[in-house]
């Protein structure tokens, strides 16, 4: 059963709020300028909670659509970070015309033809995805990663190790521990200024830079995203989970990779089992 620890569900909280926050701010800036007619057309007791669910709403299909593509297109694709965000937004604002066209007539707004106002959803979109897209990867907004599904049968939990020897890769880092190293080093994982540090025997968690921690390990694994790091030999391929690269490890956990990290990962072979 997974342990609910302060730090966990601190960093749930932050990247809850992270998602909401551009959402929310949007409709609450589009309610004050008022912007396509509303602000004349609509007091501002209206206004807000007109825009709020336009948004919101909006914001959910542009979610979908850069999602569904960014499982899709090539990771090769030129201008992939652009065009993945800018194809979703044309897509989504598809649907999402007849959202604003029905919460318009709701209002009491002339909302004008369909063709018209589908220009002004589809800018609506564009802007939607494009932070959607920039704000969620890397926040989590990357997903959270399942709890292992157990240990290898093939790989059984070791004995404790000593401590390593002074000039022996990553010495410096377990130094740093303050129980020896339980199994093999699987994945160290950033929960604010605490790191989790994974292995085939548990885990322990360590006051630590991740800067640090992957300069420490240099030559033993890599880091992946701005709050995970991996270890070479821990690696089983990569994969996409709801439009996510993800890296599966050895004892089922699944890591994901920023769209920084992901040129170093390219190489490895597709592990299968794609959600």
């Amino acid at each position: 059963m997974a342990s609910h620890n302060p730090f966990t569900i601190r960093e749930r909280l932050t990247r809850a709020a992270r998602r909401l926050a551009p959402p929310l701010v949007l409709g609450l800036v589009l309610a004050a300028i008022g912007p396509f007619g509303t602000f004349d057309a609509l007091p501002l007791r209206v206004r807000l909670p007109y825009w709020l669910a336009v948004v919101a709403v909006n914001w959910l299909l542009c979610d979908l659509a850069v999602r569904r593509l960014d499982a899709r297109l090539p990771e090769g694709l030129p201008l992939r970070d652009l065009s993945t965000p800018l194809l979703g937004g044309l897509l989504a604002a598809v649907p999402a015309t007849g959202v604003v066209h029905t919460a318009g007539v709701l209002a009491g707004l002339e909302v004008g033809s369909l063709p018209s106002l589908f220009w002004k959803v589809l800018l609506l979109c564009a802007v939607l995805s494009v932070v959607f897209y920039l704000n969620a990867p890397e926040s989590a907004d990357a997903a959270e990663p399942p709890e292992p599904d157990g240990i290898n049968p093939e790989d059984p939990r070791p004995a404790p190790h000593t401590a390593p020897p002074e000039h022996s890769p990553g010495a410096l880092f377990f130094h740093r521990l303050e129980t020896p190293l339980q199994g093999r080093l699987l994945c160290l994982e950033m929960q604010d200024h605490y790191m989790i540090v994974h292995t085939t025997g548990g885990r322990q968690m360590v006051l630590c830079r991740m800067a640090d921690a992957a300069r420490e390990l240099e030559g033993l694994g890599r880091r992946v995203h701005r709050s995970w790091w991996v270890a070479d030999d821990a690696v089983v391929g990569r994969l996409r989970q709801q439009g996510r690269l993800m890296l599966r490890l050895t004892d089922g956990r699944r890591v994901p990779v920023g769209r920084t990290y992901q040129s170093a990962i390219a190489h490895l072979p597709p592990a299968g089992g794609d959600a």
